[in-house]
Order: C-alpha cells, then sequence, then structure tokens
C-alpha cells in the first residue's frame, strides 16, 4: 500500500527529515496514513516503474505579492480607464500615408478654431464685467465714505480733507490745461511768423535759417565757374592757357 512505501522510505532516512515530502513525478503526495494501493499512483496500467520524488519544506516569506499584484493590476486599470478616449490604431496610417493619429489632432484643432472666437468674446464680456464690478465698489465705498455710513471706526475721513483733495485736483486740471493752451498759442505765432519772413521776401523760394548757406554755396559755385572758364588767343583753334 501507499503507507508501506512511505514508511519504508521514512525507516531509511535519517530522524531530523521529518518535513520531507515524498510525491511522484506527476506532482501525487504520498500520505503515511493512506491504504489504497501503490498501483493508483501510477500514470497509466501499463507502467512498471513508480517514479517518487523527494523534496524539503521551504519557510514562506512575510507575503504581499498579492497586494502588490493588485496594487499594479489598479494602475493599469486607471491608465487604460484614462486613455479610453485614444484610438488604439493611432499609429496606423490612411490611404492617403498619413497617421491616423495626425488627422485626429487636425481635428480637434480645427474644432478648436472653430470655438475660438466665441472663448474670446465670452472671456472679454467676463473681464468687462469684473472691472464693472471692481469700478461700481470703488463708487460704492467713496460714497459710503463721502456720507459717513462706513462705521465708527471704518472709513471715516475728514471732511476738510476730502475738499482738499478735490480743489487740488480741479487745480491740478485747470494748470494742465492753460500750459497746453499757451503752448499752442505759442506755436500758432512762431508759424505765423515764418510765413510772413516767406512772404517779405524774394520771388524765388526761401526758408528761414537757410539764406546764408545759401549765399556761401553760390559764391563757392562762381568762383569754381571762373577758374574753370578756358581763355583763346587769336582766331581759330589755339591752346588754352589755364
Amino acid at each position: 500500500s501507499i503507507s508501506d512505501i512511505y514508511n519504508t522510505i521514512h525507516s531509511r532516512l535519517p530522524p531530523s527529515a521529518d518535513n520531507l515530502l515524498i510525491t511522484t513525478v506527476s506532482n501525487k503526495q504520498l500520505l503515511p496514513h493512506d491504504a489504497a494501493p501503490i498501483t493508483t499512483l501510477l500514470s497509466s496500467p501499463k507502467d512498471t516503474l513508480l517514479s517518487l520524488r523527494l523534496s524539503r519544506r521551504l519557510c514562506g516569506g512575510k507575503g504581499g505579492f498579492g497586494s502588490q499584484l493588485r496594487a499594479a493590476g489598479g494602475r493599469m486599470s486607471s491608465r487604460k480607464n484614462r486613455n479610453s478616449n485614444v484610438n488604439p490604431n493611432a499609429s496606423n496610417r490612411n490611404l492617403d500615408g498619413r497617421r491616423l493619429r495626425t488627422v485626429d489632432e487636425a481635428k480637434r484643432l480645427a474644432e478648436y478654431l472653430a470655438i475660438k472666437p466665441e472663448m474670446e468674446k465670452k472671456e472679454r464680456e467676463e473681464r468687462k464685467k469684473r472691472w464693472q464690478e471692481v469700478v461700481e465698489a470703488a463708487e460704492r465705498k467713496e460714497d459710503e465714505i463721502k456720507s459717513g455710513k462706513g462705521g465708527a471706526a471704518k472709513g471715516r475721513l475728514d471732511a476738510e480733507w476730502v475738499e482738499g483733495k478735490e480743489d487740488a485736483e480741479s487745480k491740478t486740471r485747470e494748470a494742465v490745461i492753460r500750459a497746453m493752451k499757451e503752448e499752442v498759442e505759442e506755436s500758432s505765432d512762431s508759424s505765423e511768423g515764418v510765413k510772413v519772413e516767406a512772404s517779405n521776401g524774394g520771388g524765388g523760394r526761401r526758408f528761414y535759417g537757410w539764406d546764408e548757406d545759401e549765399d556761401d554755396d553760390d559764391d563757392e559755385s562762381s568762383e569754381d565757374e571762373e577758374e574753370l572758364a578756358p581763355t583763346y588767343e587769336g582766331k581759330g583753334k589755339g591752346k588754352a592757357v589755364a
């Protein structure tokens, strides 16, 4: 029986080998209390030889490999869900030779360009609305400060300081306007003087500040002409005397 074979093998092993296992090649374990015949361990009834395998038990580790596998599976599933909208055949090419990924990107870009003006318009409206709210809040705060409704310890200003501030602003504005007017009048007077001088001059066109330069140029050109003018003696052809 199987138990007889098991006891016979263990009787020939040292006493310290209690943690040994006896199995067949097909991984069937021999138990010490199994009364089944040995022929039940054969792979086929025609076999005349039974091969056994003696192995030693190993101490188990801490474990944790299952949790690592579960964590890796969770990461893989999350990555798969995140890329669920991506075409799995994006690296393939169409009949024109372009990759499907490039075609999809071109479509997305066209859609974005189609809605871009509306997005910009909406953004401008929101920005304008925010600035209007800021201006309204500032005006409301200023009215509260002037009326003294901001509370006893918050936003209370002296009436004289507010009046002085307004007077200074008005005086500064008037001074700037006066200076601008004076500058405009001076520029108009200077332009009229230039026109009068131009009308009092000769028939030719003359410009202010350029008369002396033109006279010098005329003198130099006349002197050059006199020096270069050739003189001839006698009739007919003659030699020029410098």
